[in-house]
């Protein structure tokens, strides 16, 4: 019902929509680069509407990321089969960083950072301590919505740095 409201939203403001389908390329100017790795095809085990989220191999100004939707342990084993080389500098957790996670996906990317997006004080709990913990074990530095505010990934002289506009922001990059 939902995408129902946002395909009649986005017809009646002449807004055209395409369907993502792997292997699409987007880019946007010279210095974004989007490809979509999933879905590939339908995963009935765990939570289907979770498992069918987009998720983009995506390159900014040089700066490998990826971004992983609502994607649970069973799509991320299914992504993990087909996509053996995926690497990323950037994480953007799956499924806020809740506790379903396949934690080869999560620290077999060699990501120095990962991004965690939750509001304050949810009711599901997100994002998982054990999935926080595993994260920072496996080297990131780990950023968190819920703690850290609105997340920027900067390009630096050094390679990646974050500028971040909550509480924790004080603590610098």
């Amino acid at each position: 019902d939902q995408a129902d409201e946002v395909l009649t939203s986005l017809a009646e403001a002449r807004i055209p929509v395409s369907e993502a389908r792997v292997g699409d390329v987007v880019a946007v100017g010279e210095a974004v680069r989007l490809r979509v790795i999933w879905p590939r095809r339908i995963v009935t085990d765990g939570s289907m509407p979770n498992n069918a989220s987009v998720v983009l191999d995506a390159t900014v100004d040089g700066i490998r990321i990826l971004l992983a939707g609502d994607v649970e342990p069973e799509a991320q084993r299914a992504i993990l089969a087909v996509e053996s080389e995926l690497r990323a500098d950037v994480l953007k957790g799956p499924h806020h960083g809740s506790a379903h996670q396949q934690p080869q996906l999560l620290t077999g990317l060699g990501a120095r950072v990962a991004l965690v997006s939750s509001g304050v004080g949810n009711t599901y709990g997100h994002p998982a301590v054990d999935t926080v913990d595993l994260l920072a074990e496996s080297g990131m530095r780990v950023l968190r919505t819920d703690a850290d505010g609105s997340i920027a990934v900067v390009r630096t002289d050094d390679g990646i740095g974050v500028v971040t506009t909550g509480p924790r922001a004080a603590q610098g990059p």
